[in-house]
This record gives C-alpha cells, structure tokens and sequence, in this order.
C-alpha cells in the first residue's frame, strides 16, 4: 500500500494543469519520526485544514486556492512556511529531530520553496552571528548589514535569472525575507550597542524606514514582517523614554506607539496582546501586573477572544495567594494512579510546572528540566501535562521525560483547572513548609534560578 500512495503523490506532483480557472493545488508529504498524527495548514495565522497522516506518516490534500501566497503548515510546536499558486503540487518530507534542516521539498512549486527554506537557514546563521557585532560604531555595523545584504541578493538574482518565470508576487515576499531581518538588526542595534543608555545614530541610519508600510495586512502572520514591526515600536518607545523622563514604562510607551502606528486592526490586536502578555510573563513573578498598560490593552483591543484570555491571565494569576499555603488539588499518575499535589510534594521545597506543547516542545521541556534538576538537585520539579487526559496517557510514553515517577495529568475535576483557564502555562514555587513562594512564574524566566536559589 505504501508504494501505491508514493505512486500517487509524485503523480499529483507533476501531473496538475496550469490553468488558473481549473488549477487544482495539492499539499502533502512525508513526517519521520511524527509528534502527532496530523499537520496543520494555516493561513494568517488561522487553521483552515487539518492534514491527518495515514500509518506510513503520510499525508495529501487537496487545497482550496484561487490566490497566490504564502501559508503555514504545523506539526507538533514546530511550523514552517511555504509558498503556494494555483496548480502547484508541493510534497515535503521532514523529520521531526531537525525539522527545519531536513525539509526537502518535491513537485511542482518545489524549487520557490527550496530556495525559501535556505534563505531562511542562512539568516538565522548570519543573523546569530551579528550578535557579535553590536559593540561596533554605527559606520563599521552599517558596513556589516550592506555586505550582508549585498550577499543576499546576489544569491536572489542567481535564483531568478535561472528560474525565469516567477510572479511577482514571490518576489516581494522573498524581497521582505531577505531585507527585514537586516532591518530588525539595525532597529534593535542602539539597544545593544550599548546596553547601559540607549545609543545615538545618525539620521541616515534608518532611511529605509521611508520605504515601509507598517500595516500590510497580509504579511502580519510572517515573522520576519512581523519581528521587524515589534523591534521598529521599542526603537521609538525606548527613544521617547530617553527625551521624557516621564514617559519611562517601556510597555506603556509601545502599547501606544502600537495604537498610533498600527491602522490595521487585526494586526493591532495581535500586537497589543503579544506585548502585554510577554511584559506579564517575564516580570520576576508573573502577577505584577501593570495596570497602565492593561488599560490601554482593554480600551484599544476589538479581539474579544484575546480580551478574555488576557483577562482569564489575570484571575488564574490571582487565584492563588502568595505566601500562603498551597491548596491541595487532585491529580493522576501516567499509570492512571489517583493523588493529590501535596501528597507528592510532602514537605520538601517543590517546583510545580505545568506544561502544554502550545507553548515548548517536548524537547525543550526535558532539556530545561533536567537542567533545573542538575542545578538544583536538593529540589523536586513536579510536571502537570495541562492538555492530556488519563485516557491518552498511554499515548505520552514515548515522551522521554526527564522522571515519568514526577509527571501527572489532571483529573476532569481537579481544583487546577481554576487557575489554568488563560491556558497558558505556570510555574509554582512552594517551600517544605507548603507555603507559595512564587505563584506564577515560567520555566524560562530569567529570574527563575534566583527564585529557586531563596528555597536553599
């Protein structure tokens, strides 16, 4: 049966009309090593097909689209672009240990996103290694960024000179991979160069900005698109900070800059909850909340499912007391075993994390915590998988999880589910005395090893 389905995919791939009125476009491929049994394919950031694997981790659709551009497609919590015209029959083949690097692309439509996919490796190689380079005066950092460009692009002229025919639209959207992490690195360049005081440019520094729309509405799911907006309003914010002492709360200032630059709503919207909820995440514990900026958010966001998640962010933050005893909640073991939270803890200073592949992968969840472990052997790291059900445990074995004996799910019923309603995940810290020292904190917090270094 297998060869059968190998058979109709390279079929499929290169047996399509290329006629627009008629064109029938097809999505498949091949997932080694799957961390599902399904891929999502998304458009601006919204699931329009769910693409099921068959048992040889295969998958094939036919996908409804009468206009050119680019999508999403998800597996697990990775995700990766992919550029699509009417008629294309694009297969890909991955393997979820290197997803990125081993995507192979096949069919029509195939050489586009070969050559995205290795401009989008590239980048990331380059753009880590200009890290290194922020100590440099604004002259020889500016020479870095043309050399950089210049490479770029005689890499995208080889491409199109070779290819010949390529719409226009590709190569705008190729155009925007290329130059606006180039463009990111130099928004974020005055922060970095000097971390004491935000640097001084010239003015010639950011002439490119004449040049770009900041509300393309069909580009706000792109993150190169996406980052370079992010990075253009801390610029600005940071900047109003440094000429009025009295504008000096970053997020403030942003949320601002974002309700006066930002025209389209969408994109507004996601902006506004994307930097209140990273500001509420990552201050030393997460139920500081800045009253200011959560104003600004209710009063300037349309997204009413993004109000309530954030508003559910603050009740599940307050839900628990600090400095006061941990309330018991029910759970259950991988093995199906019923307990509670403090009969595990038992009187030894605990690390309650709850997870969800939302938001980390399995991968990183067992790196982290057997870091945290390694560091801080005298502690216990208890995780709580937010999403499973006792009736797919068996499904989560080949997790590989640091300490299967210290994972559990939570019954249907569990007093937990009060304060996970934002479904966003939460790190508890509680003391051999069962007193909450920390209600909401992240695993990847900056702060957390110093948190956990109070419990010694």
């Amino acid at each position: 049966m297998k060869y059968i389905t190998y058979v109709i995919l390279v079929f499929l791939a290169v047996g399509c009309g290329k006629s627009n009125e008629n064109a029938v476009t097809y999505f498949g491929g091949l997932i080694i090593n799957p961390k599902s049994n399904f891929v999502l394919f998304l458009k601006d950031e919204k699931v329009i097909d769910t693409l099921w694997l068959d048992k040889n981790n295969r998958f094939l659709k036919k996908i409804p689209i009468l206009k050119e551009g680019f999508f999403t497609f998800k597996h697990g919590t990775e995700f990766q672009y992919i550029y699509l015209e009417p008629s294309d029959s694009v297969l890909v083949r991955l393997n979820t240990w290197d997803f990125d690097k081993s995507l192979v692309f096949s069919g029509r439509g195939s050489v586009k996103n070969e050559f995205l996919i290795n401009l989008f490796l590239h980048n990331e190689k380059e753009e880590r290694m200009m890290y290194h380079y922020f100590d440099l005066n604004e002259k020889d950092f500016q020479a870095k960024i043309d050399s950089l460009s210049k490479a770029r692009f005689a890499v995208y002229n080889d491409f199109f000179e070779n290819e010949g025919s390529v719409s226009k639209g590709f190569e705008k959207f190729t155009t925007i991979a290329i130059q606006f992490p180039l463009f990111r690195l130099k928004e974020v360049y005055p922060y970095y160069h000097n971390l004491e005081e935000f640097s001084e440019v010239s003015n010639t520094f950011y002439k490119f900005r004449k040049d770009i729309n900041l509300n393309e509405e069909n580009l706000v799911s792109f993150y190169p698109y996406q980052n370079y907006v992010v990075s253009y309003l801390y610029n600005i914010s940071y900047q109003l900070k440094e000429k009025n002492s009295a504008k000096n709360d970053i997020t403030v200032n942003i949320l601002n800059a974002v309700n006066e630059h930002i025209k389209a709503e969408g994109f507004k919207n996601i902006l506004l909850k994307r930097i209140l909820v990273s500001d509420f995440l990552k201050s030393r514990s997460a139920c500081h909340i800045n009253e200011e900026a959560l104003s600004i958010f209710l009063t300037n966001c349309t997204n009413k499912e993004y109000i309530e998640q954030v508003n559910n962010l603050v009740k599940d933050c307050n839900y628990i007391p600090l400095n006061k005893p941990f309330r018991d909640f029910d759970i259950v073991s991988y093995n199906n075993v019923p307990s509670t939270i403090n009969e595990v803890i038992n009187n030894k200073n605990a690390v309650v994390y709850f997870w969800s592949t939302d938001y980390m992968s399995y991968d990183y969840l067992v790196s982290r915590i057997r870091f945290l472990e390694k560091r801080h052997p005298d502690l216990l790291f208890i995780g709580i998988n937010m999403k499973t059900s006792p009736q797919d445990s068996t499904k989560e074995y080949n997790l590989k999880l640091p300490d299967i004996n210290n994972q559990y799910m939570l019954s249907a019923d569990s007093y937990a589910h009060n304060y996970l309603s934002s479904k966003y995940p939460r790190t508890i810290i509680i003391d051999d005395a069962g007193i909450v020292k920390n209600r909401f904190t992240n695993l990847d917090s900056r702060t957390l090893d110093s948190e956990l270094n109070k419990l010694k």
